[in-house]
């Protein structure tokens, strides 16, 4: 009985010592978007891959002297077999006194006009890598803000449904009592039991899309499934109206896309330059090698060096004859450059018109978004007068359901459309590559 009540004890006062920590577990955890972004940019592993490339392309162009570094050899070697008949006469004879070793140094160094061109492909092979990693960046902020306003929108439809479900459920209690008293006939009766569960319907179509999209969400900040979290803060709409031919002019030339294919151009023109320079222009070659070892009479014999250089011209001819393969690879590298310079023509007329469509679309949506506003308006005080007269009996109950649709649809498209217009301004943002709160400034 003794061990029954120690055991008790101990049992007691470790539960009482978990007991804070699985307070402390439970607690909800509050995410604004910054806090939001910030989680998904630590955990992503295509920003720590980036990271990894970006790295060691600095790493490449902070070392452009390696280009014109020399190259070094050191050979070592000890002749423990020296040349024997094996098969012939006079048979095999193992010579020690021919035993020899070598030593040789040698050095080399190659001069091209392409090596200035060279080293400027990888400094611009570094900033690629920069503008790809920051590109990254901002695509994955505009998904995780994206995603975040998403959550607060269906939030927001949720509580709306939750209020019309709890609407209908009080409306059923009260009208089971007037059919159990007989003031309400078999049809109304049954209206009313539909309308509960068409709301409750809608109510848990919607709570199961809101969980499905909340654990992809933690997915993306790398947070546990089944975190309780609370979304905190919004991007307020503001009734902007944009300049699409001023923000053209302001950030056109920051759009991402259009920096790459200038990168590409730049790339192209220098790949051209090195082709150009090494398969037309003379190379000068500078090589030295010291040799040292034995001289004749084996190990025994006094050590010997020697050391010599050479100059070496190479003038390249085949490139200058039109139809060899290296012209033919000279005037594809001219092809290709004229092609690209095309393709940054046709980006500018894309991300042209793309920014003047969003602008277009912000403005009509805006405007919709006022209209919505009314109507919703409209839609709840018809609801209201409607509920009213079916109270004193003068409206039927079609016409009173035909008010609570009436009054969902245009909260539905209210929020639907204040939902697209943040979404369009993220893409608005993300199509001039600045930061989003520099719109909602304007």
């Amino acid at each position: 009985m003794e061990v029954k009540v120690k055991f008790l004890r101990f049992l007691i006062i470790f539960l009482l010592i978990l007991l804070p920590c699985f307070a402390v577990s439970g607690q909800a955890i509050t995410l604004t978007i910054e806090d939001a972004v910030q989680r998904a940019m630590d955990q992503s592993i295509n920003l720590k891959r980036g990271a990894i490339d970006l790295a060691q392309a600095g790493y490449s162009a902070s070392r452009l002297w390696s280009e014109i570094f020399p190259g070094f050899s050191l050979n070592v070697g000890f002749n423990f077999l020296p040349g024997t008949p094996l098969l012939t006469d006079p048979g095999f004879t193992y010579r020690d006194e021919a035993l020899a070793y070598s030593i040789n140094l040698g050095l080399s160094l190659s001069l091209n006009p392409s090596i200035a061109s060279s080293m400027r492909r990888i400094e611009l092979a570094y900033r690629s890598q920069l503008l790809s990693y920051e590109q990254a960046m901002r695509q994955l902020e505009i998904q995780v803000i994206k995603n975040f306003l998403s959550l607060i929108n269906s939030r927001e439809q949720i509580a709306f449904m939750n209020e019309n479900y709890e609407l209908a459920t009080q409306n059923l209690n009260q009208d089971r009592i007037a059919w159990q008293n007989g003031m309400l006939n078999e049809l109304a009766w049954l209206n009313s039991q539909l309308s509960v569960q068409t709301a409750r319907y809608n109510l848990s179509m919607a709570r199961g899309a809101y969980q499905i999209a909340l654990e992809d969400f933690l997915a993306l900040l790398g947070m546990d499934t089944g975190t309780d979290i609370i979304l905190e803060g919004n991007i307020e709409i503001i009734p902007v109206i944009y300049d699409p031919d001023e923000l053209i002019g302001m950030y056109l030339h920051r759009r991402p896309d259009i920096i790459a294919q200038q990168q590409t151009i730049e790339r192209l023109e220098l790949t051209r330059n090195i082709n150009t320079l090494s398969s037309r222009s003379p190379g000068l070659n500078l090589s030295a090698q010291w040799r040292g070892g034995p001289g004749s009479g084996g190990l025994s014999a006094p050590f010997t060096d020697n050391i010599s250089g050479t100059v070496t011209l190479s003038i390249p001819v085949d490139s200058w004859i039109p139809g060899t393969r290296q012209n033919q690879n000279l005037r594809a590298a001219d092809a290709e450059l004229e092609k690209a310079n095309l393709d940054l023509q046709n980006t500018r007329t894309r991300a042209i018109a793309q920014i003047r469509s969003l602008v277009l679309n912000l403005a009509n949506t805006l405007e919709s978004l006022e209209i919505a506003r009314q109507r919703m308006e409209i839609a709840r005080r018809t609801l209201q007068a409607t509920e009213i007269g079916f109270r004193n009996g003068t409206v039927q109950y079609r016409v009173l359901e035909e008010a609570r649709r009436d009054l969902a649809d245009a909260t539905q498209r209210l929020l639907t459309g204040e939902f697209s217009y943040q979404s369009m301004l993220l893409d608005l943002a993300a199509a001039l590559n600045v930061d989003w709160r520099t719109l909602t400034r304007r």
